[in-house]
């Protein structure tokens, strides 16, 4: 599989002594440079880390009138519960995480040590990269599966919901994952994201936990579609925890 060659990613060097990186993958129509200022703030806390904010290649978006914008794969309708999805584009974004992961491994970062996280779309597909073995479709250790130090969800959904349990890696049940999402969520909808939730846990076998490796799934009352200061300050303990 041919993937496309989005630019270069905007990387953001860690202040102190690099031991980790975090890859964050933003969401439909924005860019790496948009989460900058939120990485900014992070790494006051985490002066090991590098960061790593990928760009989506640009293409048209079914859902949106086939409008031109970045993206990590087509959307065929925001309808995230029930509609068709394009399978070959979203294996090919997950296998551009898998390329973003393993550039950090050739550089010296054990993948225990690399947290690959999403916004919205960004987090769809950082789900696929991070759970799942893709023998045909994935790159270095997407084969397999990959070994993180953790997952960060926000805003998100489960992509390829109808086949995901089949394609599950052998370390998915022991993966720190930490799922943020409001509860007025407009885009992708709170109930949405808590039925995603339920299907990880109960279908997928990955635990319910809270500082143990699994899911941690947090709720932020009445905030739409973004990320709140209090979800930022537990995003940092959970990088904290996982990537101390």
């Amino acid at each position: 599989m041919t993937t496309p060659t989005p630019e270069l990613p905007l990387v953001i060097p860690p202040t102190g002594n690099h031991t980790a990186s975090v890859i964050f993958c933003h969401g439909l129509g924005d860019t790496g440079e948009g989460w900058r200022p939120i990485t900014d703030t992070l790494s006051k806390d985490l002066p090991h880390v590098k960061w790593v904010l990928p760009h989506a290649p640009t293409g048209e978006v079914t859902a949106d009138n086939k409008k031109s914008m970045p993206r990590w794969f087509d959307i065929i309708s925001h309808d995230f519960e029930s509609a068709a999805e394009d399978r070959a584009e979203i294996m090919m974004a997950a296998r551009m995480i898998d390329e973003f992961i393993q550039r950090e491994v050739d550089a010296g970062v054990p993948p225990e040590r690399v947290v690959v996280g999403g916004f919205s779309q960004g987090a769809a597909a950082v789900l696929l990269a991070g759970l799942t073995s893709r023998p045909e479709d994935g790159f270095a250790g997407g084969k397999e599966g990959w070994k993180l130090g953790g997952l960060v969800v926000l805003s998100g959904w489960l992509p390829l919901r109808n086949s995901f349990q089949e394609l599950l890696s052998p370390h998915a049940a022991q993966m720190p994952i930490f799922w943020g999402h409001g509860t007025d969520d407009s885009v992708v909808r709170h109930k949405v994201a808590d039925t995603f939730m339920k299907k990880l846990t109960s279908e997928c076998g990955i635990p319910m936990v809270e500082s143990s490796p699994g899911l941690s799934f947090r709720s932020y009352r009445a905030w739409d579609h973004s990320v709140c200061p209090r979800e930022l300050r537990d995003l940092s303990d959970f990088l904290r925890r996982v990537v101390p």
